[in-house]
């Protein structure tokens, strides 16, 4: 046994997080306890405290070997987990494993401490072996501290020098004892601390209790149970290791029972220094914890029993789903993360400080959105404060990106950002939600973003998959909608200058969009469709971009993605616009899959890079895009939209549900089909399974949140849109397409304008027109679809491009749509 005071070898081996494909999430209803829990593998995974964007456990598991050594396993890689919830309606979990070799099981409990910054797993292990009892099994607990969103810190190269690691970020273990009790503490200097502790004593060698302090990969416990000599004998007796990527492991002490199981208590606790956490810990395990566990569920189902069970179609996945995301809104500020754990994880070392456990104002959008349809407004409520209070940026000053209004393209839970990208419909959703909380209070921080995205849309720094710049047609439509609530807040506030600036602004975006984004030339299909970006405010030019992930350089107009489907969900277009129907086919022929015995599911768009490459290795800055199963959720809805039917939804929803994990999560991707995706060869290598989910996120924030939607929507037999939005624009109303052509002669730089009697046709404002095409000149033309059978007013005018107008004479132009069908109108300029 080797004694020592300091484990040698800091920092050991590099730092990794846990993998991304989670098991289950939870955390207390009690804004009192600070820790949300996660677990895959059937392990308890990353623990994140006090605030939700900061990790400081990454797993701990139990490790058995026979009491002979002879042999030994580790618990989380064993293939049969089973994961259930204790009650549906309540964040408690169930987890057993079963060896592999058939000879152990254990079963825990995992939940936290309603009162306290605790999380607790209640163990059974069990022994499988005919005539086998405990005692003839060894039993080890083995941790992974990552105090504050670091293992090993870096740069720290004295690998095995034995000199102390200084290394800022790098983490501090030791064995210490409180009320008798000896538990193993992490901590960063003047920082979070950790402390784990058992119900069980230690087991003792030479009156001395085998808990020991190492270094991953140096001198930690598997290493010393597994590497090297192999003996399956703990022999290090480390008292602390300061510096590193540390971890910790203690001999449990089964007092050689003879029974066939045996049942015990780990608790793992926070503080703000090791004596805080230590307390913590003995006043959980010195209370009553069938106490607890009852207070811990009571508390979510009488949050689930609030929820709206829409009519009935709500299942235990929608309760899920809403507990869910209940679980990652951060106690402090309603602050709500992407996701609770780093995508690829197991691959990503700890100098990715973020992960998707950051805050991205359009994914918060849209969960928070979901949490409005499942009936938690107040969580929603805490959600918008945290965006116009703490994210959205009001100065300018020490910031060279920061702008009054703007919102950084993600943050911390405390706002500060983490990347500072600029994404207008990151702007644009804030206020959208604030509008469907009716948060009129807030309007002053309200306008500071609608002048932000007035002023600086349409194009976008980075458009929803944040990896270029441009006009997008998902941006646009978020922009659009952004401006029309934040009209009629304006309204509601007694600024109705603002609100008429507003709705000119979005009323010119809105009638322009498809002038910007929408190619007649394409190379799908009949080349005409949405394509997926556009540098400029031509989608017939073709020019060379170069996208995202390592894919390398291609025409805009050969890239297609789902965006266009925001148009109609923002409620910015019908859902019979021609340009949505005709880019359906080319959407559906190049993205989409049927998954055998699971249903339809999306790409991204063609050409990918993000997810694992054709051999299964992890995405690394390049690789292959899967399948995510938001688009099926997303078409499901527009299905909806677009027959007024519920039920059209219900084949996507079942179709999420086959896409879901055994619990109910969601994940980010899913394997694909192996296919040929326009010249982008995309497998799915035989050792893994397509329709289940990848080493991405799972649960996505933003995928449990449209599978609320799509039921929302399955039950009131309409989408989300923002009823203002698409009252504006006569979303929901009955469309017939109309084109004009007009024959006009124009002096270079000036170009026709369509004007009219309706927000469609600019309200009267040239400003706002519709840009017609001079392709066939002198004849100038547009096609648009308007509501049927609708009486309407329009002229055309010249504009040229210092703003000079020339309008038509004569009186206005007077038609009615017809009731259906397609119609031209034929003119020549006045």
């Amino acid at each position: 046994m080797a004694l020592a005071s300091e484990a040698p070898c800091a920092p050991g081996n590099s730092s990794v997080w846990a993998p991304a494909a989670k098991d289950f999430l939870g955390t207390s209803i009690s804004t009192q306890s600070r820790v949300y829990f996660t677990g895959a593998e059937g392990i308890l995974t990353e623990v994140f405290y006090p605030t939700l964007d900061k990790v400081q456990n990454v797993d701990l598991q139990l490790l058995v070997t026979d009491a002979q050594k002879t042999w030994g396993d580790e618990e989380r890689r064993q293939t049969r987990h089973e994961i259930n919830q204790v009650n549906k309606r309540a964040m408690l979990w169930q987890v057993s494993t079963s060896a592999d070799s058939g000879k152990w099981k254990i079963t825990k409990k995992i939940f936290a401490d309603p009162g306290r910054n605790t999380v607790i797993q209640r163990v059974t292990f069990q022994t499988l072996e005919p005539g086998k009892t405990v005692k003839d099994y060894n039993l080890y607990l083995l941790n992974n501290p990552a105090i504050n969103n670091s293992g090993a810190g870096s740069g720290n190269t004295n690998q095995c020098s034995g000199k102390q690691g200084t290394d800022q970020g790098a983490d501090n273990s030791r064995t210490l004892t409180a009320n008798g009790r000896v538990m193993l503490a992490a901590s960063e200097p003047n920082s979070t601390s950790s402390a784990l502790a058992i119900s069980l004593p230690w087991k003792a060698v030479g009156g001395t209790p085998m808990v020991s302090n190492g270094f991953v990969g140096r001198n930690d416990g598997f290493t010393d149970l597994f590497a090297g000599a192999g003996d399956k004998t703990m022999d290090f007796n480390f008292d602390s290791a300061s510096g590193g990527n540390v971890a910790q492991m203690g001999w449990i002490d089964s007092g050689n029972s003879t029974a066939n199981s045996i049942s015990f208590d780990v608790v793992l606790a926070f503080g703000n220094n090791e004596a805080e956490a230590m307390n913590t810990a003995n006043a959980t395990l010195g209370s009553d914890l069938n106490t607890l566990e009852k207070t811990f569920t009571d508390d979510w189902i009488a949050y689930s029993q609030g929820l709206n069970n829409q009519k009935g179609k709500a299942d235990d996945q929608y309760y899920l789903a809403v507990m869910a995301l209940k679980s990652i809104q951060d106690k402090s500020n309603g602050a709500m993360i992407a996701g609770s754990g780093t995508p690829w994880g197991e691959t990503s070392s700890d100098s990715n400080l973020g992960g998707y456990h950051l805050i991205w104002s359009r994914d918060l959008f849209k969960f928070a959105s979901a949490l409005i349809a499942a009936g938690d407004a107040a969580s929603a409520n805490k959600a918008v404060e945290f965006l116009f209070n703490t994210q959205m940026q009001t100065a300018t000053q020490d910031n060279p990106y920061s702008r009054p209004g703007r919102f950084p393209q993600n943050s911390l839970v405390d706002g500060k950002p983490y990347w500072n990208g600029s994404q207008m419909d990151e702007a644009a959703m804030p206020i959208i939600l604030a509008w469907k909380l009716n948060r009129v209070d807030l309007w002053p921080k309200i306008k500071l973003a609608a002048e932000f995205l007035s002023h600086a849309g349409p194009g976008t720094g980075q458009e929803r998959w944040e990896e270029m710049g441009g006009y997008s047609p998902s941006t646009i439509a978020a922009e659009i909608a952004g401006l029309v609530c934040a009209a009629d807040l304006a309204n509601a506030a007694n600024d109705p200058g603002a609100a008429n600036f507003y709705l000119q602004k979005a009323d010119e975006w809105r009638n322009n969009v498809a002038n910007w984004t929408f190619t007649s030339t394409g190379f799908h299909g009949n080349g005409k469709y949405y394509i997926r970006i556009n540098a400029n405010q031509n989608p017939n030019d073709d020019a060379n971009l170069t996208f995202g992930n390592g894919v390398g350089s291609h025409g805009e107009r050969w890239i297609v993605d789902g965006g266009f489907l925001e148009l109609v969900r923002m409620g910015v277009m019908s859902p019979k616009d021609w340009t949505i129907l005709e880019t359906l086919p080319e959407y559906d022929a190049i993205l989409k899959q049927t998954i055998a015995g699971k249903g339809d599911a999306w790409f991204r768009y063609n050409y990918d890079g993000y997810g694992e490459y054709n051999d299964g290795r992890n995405y690394d800055g390049s690789g292959r895009g899967r399948l995510w199963p938001i688009f099926t959720a997303e078409r499901g809805i527009y299905e909806i939209a677009k027959s007024g039917d519920g039920s059209k939804g219900e084949s996507y929803r079942q179709a999420l549900k086959a896409f879901s994990s055994q619990v109910g999560f969601i994940p980010e991707q899913i394997w694909n089909n192996s296919a040929n995706i326009t010249g982008w060869q995309t497998d799915t290598p035989a050792a893994f399974t397509v329709g289940t989910s990848t080493k991405s996120m799972r649960p996505l924030s933003w995928a449990m949140g449209e599978y609320i939607n799509l039921i929302a929507a399955i039950n009131q037999g309409h989408s989300d849109a923002p009823s203002v939005v698409c009252q504006r624009y006569a979303c929901d109303k009955p469309q017939t397409t109309v084109t004009f052509k007009v024959k006009a002669d124009t002096k270079f730089g000036e170009n026709l304008y369509l004007v009219g009697s309706s927000p469609l046709l600019s309200n009267w404002v040239p400003t706002s027109g519709i840009k017609l095409s001079p392709a066939n000149y002198p004849i100038w033309s547009v096609t648009v679809s308007l509501p049927a059978g609708t009486p309407l007013a329009y002229k055309y005018v010249k504009r040229d491009s210092n703003g000079n107008t020339i309008w038509e004479s004569g009186d206005n132009r007077d038609f009615t749509t017809p009731a259906s069908g397609e119609v031209t109108r034929d003119d020549s300029f006045r």
